[in-house]
């Protein structure tokens, strides 16, 4: 590939703006698409595993052009993680990776991958084109497919993307490139020595990659670092921003101790970098974050088996439609979420369209966006109380300015199928409104028979 001039300068010391490689539409997509296929999902390791791998030195290995001059040290490391072109670089060399990491949503990753070896394990991110997967599959066969790729997710902080996050799974954080986030796959898997290859954040002379790349750079700027010294750096945006988010991701991973090969702008500025981490912060390492489960699988079973069998189960919304439409009214909107919502009788309650949401109803099981009115009613005492907190978390996500909540403190008439009652929490008023005033702002509470009725809105943080 040629590299043209560089037109411009970059300052190693100013953020970058860089943008995704895809649409987000495109990217929500491929994520359904790969929650589909029929892989596992990236664990968390055992109290063993994470002890074995502490003690065991790890290479990551990126694809920049240094790595053309330090890729035989890659051999001295019983586990090596690549990413992006030197999967296909490093088994040309008779090197085979322990594990593979990609994220990137563009389909020419197929050609950068090469053929899938068997005893590579790929850890790929539900980003990935549809592309990719088929790949994989393909060059691995069904079996090895369904045993050595390992899905994740890229965390996504805003609020569509902690929706969308599947329930029970991985979400890995990490920098704007696929070589951050390998790195803290790799604390994740319990790695705290690596050894960081290729991972360059510039060109070298009109090259960008350490073998072939189907996209060429049509331009380049310069970054001279440290200002002042006269060492020039040919990079862009997007490679400079990478380079800078290594110093701040190195300080997330404060048990990690990382040493880099080769020479470019990532190696100078880690050379020339002290990273600060906060005192408290040196016993946590800052990797992932998993979006708990609200429902058990088989608890999950037990109501939708119970919701088929009794048709008078989850019907009980309609009888609190009154109250919903007069807090409509109040609060002018009919922006109304039912949470729980069973056998959907509120929505044909009501005279306008709403949101409904109910783990145990095919259908109605995704996760549901916040909401002006969060209606729930007849749900909580029947969540299981490991649950709750997470549940409680949930309706704090969606309630947007009022919650509804209608809470039975006794048992009920039903039992699930395997003979408890329904009603799994039996808790009177002062035990429900300390917990809900940890997430809501209680507005009003009502006691009527066994039955409490809570107004509540979202929780008001004091500034001091």
């Amino acid at each position: 590939m040629t590299a043209t001039l560089a037109v411009r300068t970059l300052k190693a010391d100013e953020k970058q703006h860089v943008t995704y490689a895809a649409p987000m539409w495109l990217r929500d997509e491929q994520i359904a698409r790969a929650l589909k296929r029929g892989v596992g999902r990236l664990q968390e390791p055992t109290a063993e595993q994470r002890a074995a791998r502490a003690k065991t030195a790890v290479a990551v290995v990126g694809f920049g052009p240094s790595l053309t001059d330090t890729w035989e040290l890659v051999r001295q490391f019983p586990h090596v993680i690549t990413c992006s072109g030197s999967h296909k670089f490093l088994l040309e060399r008779g090197i085979v990776p322990t594990y593979h990491v990609e994220v990137d949503p563009r389909a020419h990753k197929v050609g950068l991958l090469g053929p899938p070896h068997p005893a590579v394990h790929y850890l790929a991110a539900s980003t990935c084109a549809p592309e990719y997967f088929d790949h994989l599959e393909t060059g691995l066969g069904p079996q090895l497919f369904a045993d050595h790729v390992l899905l994740w997710h890229v965390f996504d902080g805003t609020e569509e993307g902690k929706r969308v996050l599947p329930f029970g799974e991985w979400a890995v954080l990490g920098g704007c490139d696929v070589g951050l986030r390998a790195m803290a796959l790799a604390a994740f898997l319990g790695y705290t020595e690596l050894h960081i290859f290729g991972l360059d954040g510039c060109a070298r002379g009109d090259v960008r990659h350490a073998a072939a790349h189907p996209y060429t750079q049509q331009k380049y700027a310069e970054c001279e670092y440290p200002e002042g010294s006269g060492t020039v750096y040919l990079t862009t945006p997007a490679m400079l921003e990478a380079a800078r988010q290594t110093i701040h991701e190195l300080a997330q991973l404060p048990a990690v101790r990382a040493k880099f090969y080769g020479e470019g702008l990532t190696q100078a500025l880690v050379r020339h970098s002290i990273v600060s981490v906060d005192a408290a912060k040196r016993s946590l390492q800052l990797v992932a974050f998993i979006k708990e489960a609200l429902i058990s699988p088989e608890y999950r079973r037990l109501n939708a088996e119970l919701h088929d069998r009794n048709l008078a189960y989850g019907v009980g919304g309609e009888k609190h439609a009154e109250n919903v439409l007069k807090m409509c009214t109040a609060l002018k909107t009919k922006d109304v979420l039912d949470y729980g919502c069973g056998k959907g009788r509120l929505a044909k309650a009501l005279p306008f369209h709403i949101q409904e949401y109910d783990p145990a109803i095919a259908g109605k099981d995704e996760s549901p966006k916040p909401a002006d009115i969060v209606v729930c009613t007849d749900v909580l005492e029947h969540i299981e109380p490991d649950k709750l907190l997470y549940v409680l978390y949930d309706l704090r996500r969606v309630v947007r300015l009022a919650g509804f909540f209608v809470i039975h403190t006794g048992p009920a008439q039903k039992t699930l199928p395997d003979g408890r009652n329904t009603h799994l929490i039996q808790q009177p008023r002062k035990w429900w409104e300390k917990r809900l005033r940890k997430f809501f702002t209680i507005g009003k509470v009502e006691q009527v028979g066994p039955e409490l009725l809570f107004v509540v809105g979202p929780k008001i943080t004091q500034v001091a």
